[in-house]
């Protein structure tokens, strides 16, 4: 562990220490009653009626080095089959594999046991002048995404034989669905923070990522070619501490939900047009040329967005291919110093703020990043409008502890939409916090929390132990009350047409 966690540490509930489990109710018979019978599908209630697991997050993490993996694809379709890359002492391996959702409250379910896996130590290869660790280990076993793989998100939780475990996440896509919700896992920027090998975006540590050696040296190229490292959520990335809350409420709630990954909005993202609503988790902070084109067209188009968290959007990065396969390297400069300026400075990766892209995140949200200091309380804002309807919340309310992490706010010196509805505004610690929408006649809605804890707050699902930030309990129900207003409101069609924007940005922002 660092011996100063950082406060994405805090978030990301990177951890060794034992394991406990919070539960949650069911959603109740007001939360259901908001939501049209098109945002429910029957597969999803089905699927959360099978028996869960409650040992899923109980044990000892395996010690660095002890037992790394890493998975050949962040996403793969029914009926394809997912390599799994592992490093450890030899010996024997179980892999459990498991859905997660809500299941009783319990948080997953056990889908497939593989016993006697047989493993070896692999190389960690080098650093090399970009600060790249891609890895070329041999595959230690396959998974055949066969009839039991229902869509959604999974973990493999690999033990050894001394007792310890480690996860391993992939998520199972159905490209031919038109589920009214689309939940998009954010894992290029899950691979920006991820240290593993002595590089991230950021900083350079120790091979095994947790001891800082330098914050002035930093790769500008990362692999998807290696495992995440243990204090990253025990090799779970981001998706426990900022993405699984809203899952775990999603399937609650047995929305009609499909899965993908931001890469899969880089690579297929004319399929968002088959859904009315994208749901951005967590920490959605690195985008591609192609990406965020996506997600313009689909809001063109009367595709919805909701941002749960903050610093969406802003730093701009391209793909190579490795020896591994497409999509496994991520570039990002973060300045004109790029080598593909000379020839096609359109993919550049600068900040997508900055030159030549010249296209901050508030020209089609009307949001835009405000800096990392983001603790403080909630202060509702047009408390009759139909975000906060049942809260019974009035403007000035405050949700106290509700913002941390990062932050946006609504900046009238950029270019923002024409109408902006701001239903938060907040005093932070780093400057002022805003919960954000805009929907123009006939397009999608885009509804943006301000806050990198929206999600972090929502459910009462279960966490791994460790440093976590204590869990403001009192603010979970009306932010989770907002939420399923949102989720209404998106599962009827283009907000834009049913609940165009009401701009009040003046009353704010003078």
């Amino acid at each position: 562990m660092p011996l100063s966690p950082s406060r994405r540490d805090l978030l990301k509930g990177a951890g060794a220490a034992a394991v406990g489990l919070l539960w949650a109710s069911r959603a109740g018979a007001s939360e259901v009653a908001r939501l049209v019978p098109s945002a429910r599908a029957a597969w999803v209630s089905a699927e959360n009626d099978q028996p869960g697991w409650a040992g899923w997050m109980s044990g000892v993490p395996a010690p660095a080095g002890m037992l790394e993996a890493y998975a050949s694809a962040p996403s793969l379709s029914g009926g394809e089959s997912l390599s799994v890359f592992v490093s450890a002492p030899r010996g024997a391996l179980r892999a459990r594999v498991l859905r997660l959702g809500y299941y009783q409250g319990l948080g997953a379910r056990l889908v497939q046991t593989l016993e006697n896996l047989a493993v070896r130590p692999q190389p960690v290869p080098a650093p090399d002048e970009l600060g790249t660790v891609d890895c070329a280990w041999s595959s230690t076993f396959e998974l055949p995404l066969d009839a039991r793989y229902a869509p959604g998100q999974y973990l493999i939780r690999l033990e050894n034989e001394q007792g310890h475990f480690r996860f391993v996440p992939f998520l199972v896509r159905d490209d031919a669905s038109r589920a009214t919700f689309l939940y998009q896992s954010s894992v290029t920027t899950w691979q920006a923070y991820n240290a593993w090998g002595g590089f991230s975006l950021y900083r350079q540590t120790d091979p095994t990522g947790s001891t800082v050696i330098s914050n002035a040296a930093r790769a500008e190229r990362v692999s998807f070619n290696r495992p995440y490292a243990r204090v990253f959520a025990n090799g779970a990335g981001d998706l426990i501490g900022n993405e699984f809350p809203l899952l775990f409420l999603a399937e609650r709630l047995g929305l009609d939900l499909a899965y993908w990954t931001d890469l899969d909005l880089h690579a297929r993202g004319a399929q968002l047009s088959q859904h009315r609503a994208l749901l951005s988790l967590g920490h959605d902070e690195y985008y591609s040329l192609a990406m965020r084109d996506a997600v313009v067209t689909g809001v063109n188009a009367g595709v919805n967005v909701a941002f749960f968290g903050a610093n969406f959007a802003y730093r701009k990065v391209r793909f190579e291919p490795s020896a591994n396969g497409a999509l496994r390297l991520m570039v990002n400069y973060r300045s004109t110093a790029d080598p593909i300026m000379a020839s096609d400075p359109a993919q550049a990766t600068v900040n997508w703020a900055s030159y030549p892209a010249d296209a901050p995140s508030s020209t089609f949200s009307g949001s835009s990043y405000g800096g990392a200091q983001g603790q403080g309380s909630l202060v509702v804002a047009d408390a009759t409008s139909w975000l906060w309807r049942g809260t019974g919340l009035s403007d000035g309310s405050v949700l106290a502890g509700a913002l941390g992490g990062e932050f946006n706010h609504f900046n009238p010196a950029l270019a923002n939409p024409p109408s902006v509805q701001i239903f938060g505004h907040s005093g932070v610690a780093g400057g002022t916090s805003d919960v954000t929408y805009s929907a123009l006649a006939g397009r999608g809605g885009v509804w943006c929390s301000g806050t990198g804890q929206w999600i972090f707050h929502l459910s009462d699902a279960p966490r791994l132990g460790g440093r976590w930030i204590p869990n403001a309990t009192p603010v979970t129900a009306p932010l989770e009350a907002a939420t399923v207003n949102l989720l209404a409101l998106y599962a009827r069609g283009a907000a834009g047409t049913t609940t165009p924007s009401q701009d009040n940005t003046a009353q704010f922002y003078a």
